[in-house]
């Protein structure tokens, strides 16, 4: 026994080494809940039932309370609750500044039912990743990636009768060897949130994956392969660049002094940025120089310019509520302005829109200042960095996209960088704490010296 005794949390084992993992039931239910609630995304059940077979996630709750009856274990459920308040703030901002427009604004019951279904499936994506942590903690971004990609899997099998095995086969190589010029059954595995959650994944096992053991650079190289095959069948070519140019982003920021203040730099230019390409897009220069370049907008000059008369790039734009966005272009699309209500394909206009200026400046905040904060102050560097190279892979499609309150897309912000957090092994004001020795100790280590010294 030494003179000293230190607790550190660097020579704690890590969770899974002195927690159990849950009853087999318990990870059967979960991953089957996941498992399900995913193929959700496969255009024939996304038709037929929208996004109610998501709602099945909330069977993690389920889960978590059959394995805390079997363990009781409190230091882990304090743990996992303590992340819901942190999350929470962008549901009561979501929720405060809709009933204030609503009421206002005397809004119909169609719009405020389909902002509040909105909103409460946020929530739930809430609910599922804290759920999912509870039960698997650092090893839960593993299990969610497995049942993604049991999904995507599932859902290629299930369409592959329609096409004939050989055209099935013949169209994921084509599309991979044209990096992503496909049709047919390719074309049907376009599944948008699934899809840009394996980028998110990409960065994940690109980067901050574990790799010290044979085993664990075997899995690594195993998911960045599934990762890219999953993408590239989505058809989502820009996320691809996008990952990459996020992996460079980390590599930099790993190789500067202070990590810390540069993640936080980056959360704050950024947050800058979006105005100015607000005000970009407001005026229309950002679509003329892109297709001066030959960029192909697939549209868009038409679709960010209708929503124009109908709010003000101005610091006193109120907003006209959540979903308020999918009630303008139902209008557009009866009016015969567009051959279908297409989605505003632009996240930050459509946040801006809705939320007003005040609501949008808080949203922005939150993700891209205050949530880096919490990372590296309540944990460590590499967490607040993974959350930061997801946040910019996922502002990427943002800007061009409706990746915002994607379903899957919300879940792995949230869930990679917190099941990551649980890795942790030294966290702040734990580190190095010396505690003197009681009076039976000092006894025991005055006698081990004496013995020594007399051998």
């Amino acid at each position: 026994m030494a003179l000293t005794r230190l607790e550190s949390d660097g020579i704690r084992k890590t969770p899974s080494e002195t927690r159990k993992a849950p009853p087999g039931i318990v990870v059967f239910l979960a991953v089957a809940c996941t498992i399900v609630a995913g193929l959700g995304d496969w255009k024939v059940l996304n038709d037929a039932l929208k996004g109610l077979p998501k709602v099945i996630a909330l069977g993690t709750i389920v889960c978590a309370f059959l394995n805390f009856l079997v363990r009781a274990d409190f230091d882990s459920f304090k743990r996992a609750v303590r992340y819901f308040p942190v999350f929470l703030s962008v549901i009561v901002l979501y929720t405060l500044f809709s009933m204030y427009i609503w009421i206002t604004d005397f809004t119909g019951m169609d719009v405020i039912s389909r902002g509040t279904q909105k909103i409460l499936f946020q929530l739930i994506t809430i609910i599922y990743a804290v759920c999912m942590c509870y039960l698997f903690e650092e090893r839960a971004v593993n299990v969610l990636f497995f049942c993604m990609c049991v999904t995507n899997g599932t859902i290629m099998l299930l369409e592959m009768p329609k096409y004939g095995i050989a055209q099935s086969i013949s169209s994921v190589i084509t599309c991979i060897v044209t990096f992503g010029n496909a049709e047919g059954f390719v074309r049907a595995l376009e599944i948008h949130d699934i899809t840009f959650l394996f980028g998110q994944f990409l960065i994940y096992y690109l980067m901050f994956a574990p790799r010290g053991t044979r085993q664990e650079k075997r899995f690594r190289r195993l998911s960045i392969a599934l990762c890219v095959f999953f993408m590239l069948v989505g058809l989502k070519r820009s996320a691809l660049p996008a990952v990459f140019m996020v992996a460079v982003y980390v590599f930099l920021i790993r190789r500067v002094r202070n990590p810390d203040r540069w993640v936080l730099g980056t959360g704050i230019m950024v947050f800058l940025f979006l105005y100015l390409y607000l005000y970009l897009v407001r005026m229309g220069i950002l679509v003329d120089c892109l297709e001066s370049l030959g960029i192909d907008l697939m549209g868009r000059r038409l679709l960010w310019s209708l929503p124009n008369p109908y709010y003000e790039f101005s610091p006193f734009w109120k907003g006209i509520g959540f979903e308020g966005v999918t009630e303008l272009t139902g209008i557009w699309y009866d009016a015969g302005i567009l051959n279908h209500p297409y989605p505003l394909h632009n996240d930050i206009l459509r946040l801006f829109i809705e939320l007003g200026a005040l609501g949008y400046t808080l949203w922005s905040m939150i993700h891209y200042i205050l949530y880096p904060l919490y990372w590296m102050k309540r944990h460590d560097s590499q967490t607040g960095l993974l959350y930061m190279a997801i946040l910019l892979y996922m502002t990427v499609t943002y800007l061009t996209d409706n990746t915002a309150l994607y379903f899957w897309s919300s879940v792995g912000l949230r869930l990679i960088p917190m099941s990551v957090s649980y890795r942790v092994v030294q966290s702040k004001g734990t580190a190095q704490r010396w505690k003197p020795l009681s009076a039976e100790e000092a006894a025991a280590e005055i006698r081990a010296i004496e013995t020594g010294r007399r051998m």
